[in-house]
């Protein structure tokens, strides 16, 4: 007979609920300095939902995590600079919405 192992079970809160992500929990997620998110803002590569004062009032919709990863990874894997970043950002925008026209124009009755 095989024996189990009683392992714990571990619970995690997750905070799914909330619709918005805090700057420190922006950066927890991309394992970055506030700071860093911080001067994304101010380039105009990452935007908040509510554009504060204080930093630590901004609150982020959720899919801000992936786009940060984007732009660390467009500047450290091919070193490109943050304007060129801004640039390549609103550029993958307009294919992404360009192929869903084309997709949705091809098949009309989908």
């Amino acid at each position: 007979m095989k024996r189990r192992a009683n392992l714990p079970v571990l619970l995690r809160y997750t905070r799914s609920s909330f619709p918005y992500l805090r700057l420190g929990d922006v950066a927890i997620r991309c394992m970055v300095h506030p700071g860093l998110i911080h001067r994304f803002v101010r380039l105009g590569l990452v935007d908040p939902v509510d554009l504060n004062d204080e930093p630590e009032k901004w609150r982020f919709e959720r899919d801000v995590v992936p786009q940060i990863n984007k732009i660390i990874r467009l500047r450290n894997e091919l070193g490109i600079n943050y304007s060129g970043i801004g640039v390549i950002l609103d550029l993958l925008e307009r294919i992404d919405f360009l192929e869903t026209r084309i997709r949705d124009l091809e098949n009309p009755f989908r």
